[in-house]
């Protein structure tokens, strides 16, 4: 993306109509949402350009049934209904930032945590403390595959992004009795290892979010450190405002660089002179192992750290390795970052952790839109990126086709599991796994 569009790395995708397109309010208040409406359909139907022709013929029939009987939904419904008429596109930049509706709905007196072993309550407000650690079994009487599923209907795209964006659909009371998964508003039951069933009510103290983590929700594990439910002080969780790190492992003879937005969005440095600025320590260090670190790099300019990535396999010589740890949360940008690593190191760059949040052929580049009424904020993408050609099309973005990005594939080439236990006990099996091969290679 570019420095002068916000990029929409958190925008994740929820519905609450049914298939058949009618709706079915659960109250009888009418509210007036003609504002809302009217920007929805010239601000975002009109202009995003991710829809396939199918996927948008439906989106207009969607949204005229969502016109007439808009009146009589509720915020939640309201919100959930434009969210999956968006969601048609399939695009992981257009649709609902969900990093509002930590202040806008009800929220749980729990907070949850998605591993490879399960749903786990991983914080939790003084009434609820002895639940941390638990493993969920269900919410509301849906098991986690029926919730993924459920959220997978409202929220397209790659599985990993969905399991980071769920949280705020599971923690809102209001949100998932809304859509259907839940019989209160104002609290959730669900089974918890052992089979107990346990009533979990909302709270009002959870912190506000600030700066960038209003609109888009910060690293779940980077809350948990932060509340002091993560042991130790492992590597990939310190200094958790800090948007990119340089950090020597002299013991490991490599160093480690840290992306979790490509874009200082305002904060101290601009992240193009950060990246200059690193490009440059490499030299001076010269290591045989750098190990970049893109996990939560949520996006920003791909133009501030293209450099950098394109320079790092030349920086550690032939003889030399680059480890890419990435995840569903690596998005935008940051899937820019590590497609210019990868063709500038070809076999030498070793992808490390779970599949990143988007194809390699996605849509971005639009300004988000408000609606008036509700407060809502929806992504609008507007301009094609293609990582597999080089994007040389009329609407691919510039950047792009001036810097194409032409690689086969980013999955992990290597995929640890994560459990539960591990990330409440400080461990990092991706850093693990890339100092391990960096020390077979020796």
């Amino acid at each position: 993306m570019t420095s002068h569009q916000f990029v929409l790395a958190g925008a994740v995708l929820a519905a609450a109509i049914v298939a058949s397109g009618a709706y079915h309010p659960a109250h009888a208040q009418e509210t007036d949402r003609s504002e809302d409406l009217a920007a929805f359909e010239e601000q975002f139907l009109a202009v995003d350009q991710s829809f396939t022709d199918e996927a948008r013929a439906e989106a207009v029939e969607r949204f005229a049934a969502l016109q007439r009987e808009a009146s009589g939904l509720s915020d939640a419904e309201f919100e959930l209904a434009v969210a999956e008429i968006s969601g048609l596109a399939d695009n992981g930049h257009t649709g609902i930032l969900v990093g509002r509706w930590a202040g806008a709905f009800s929220r749980l007196g729990v907070r949850f945590l998605i591993t490879d072993d399960g749903l786990h309550v991983a914080d939790a407000v003084p009434e609820y403390e002895d639940l941390v650690g638990a493993k969920v079994l269900s919410v509301g009487g849906h098991d986690l595959e029926a919730l993924r599923a459920t959220w997978a209907r409202y929220f397209r795209g790659r599985a990993g992004r969905r399991d980071n964006a769920m949280y705020a659909f599971l923690e809102s009371p209001e949100i998932l009795h809304a859509a259907g998964l839940s019989e209160s508003p104002e609290a959730v039951d669900f089974v918890r290892d052992g089979g107990r069933t346990v009533r979990i009510g909302t709270t009002e103290t959870w912190p506000a979010a600030e700066g960038v983590w209003r609109w888009i929700p910060q690293a779940r594990e980077i809350q948990l450190s932060e509340a002091g439910r993560v042991a130790g002080d492992p590597l990939y969780l310190q200094d958790p405002e800090a948007l990119f790190r340089l950090v020597e492992l002299p013991e490991a003879g490599a160093v480690y660089v840290q992306f979790r937005a490509n874009h200082s969005f305002g904060e101290g440095k601009g992240m193009r002179a950060r990246a200059t600025e690193a490009a440059t320590r490499l030299r001076e260090i010269s290591p045989s192992v750098v190990i970049v670190d893109q996990r939560f790099n949520f996006g920003g300019d791909l133009n501030n750290t293209r450099d950098l990535m394109q320079a790092i396999p030349e920086i550690v010589g032939p003889d030399g390795h680059v480890y890419a740890i990435v995840s569903g949360r690596t998005f935008s940008a940051g899937i820019s970052s590590v497609g210019y690593l990868k063709q500038a190191g070809g076999e030498r760059v070793t992808i490390i952790g779970s599949p990143v949040g988007d194809p390699l052929e996605f849509w971005a580049e639009g300004s988000p839109i408000r609606l008036p009424q509700s407060g809502a904020l929806i992504g609008v993408a507007t301009e094609r990126h293609n990582y597999m050609t080089g994007c040389q099309e009329a609407d691919c973005h510039g950047s792009i086709r001036r810097n194409p990005i032409r690689v086969q594939s980013l999955e992990p080439d290597v995929a640890p599991e994560v459990t539960y236990a591990e990330v409440v006990g400080g461990k990092d099996p991706y850093l693990e796994a890339a100092l391990e091969l960096a020390r077979e290679a020796e």
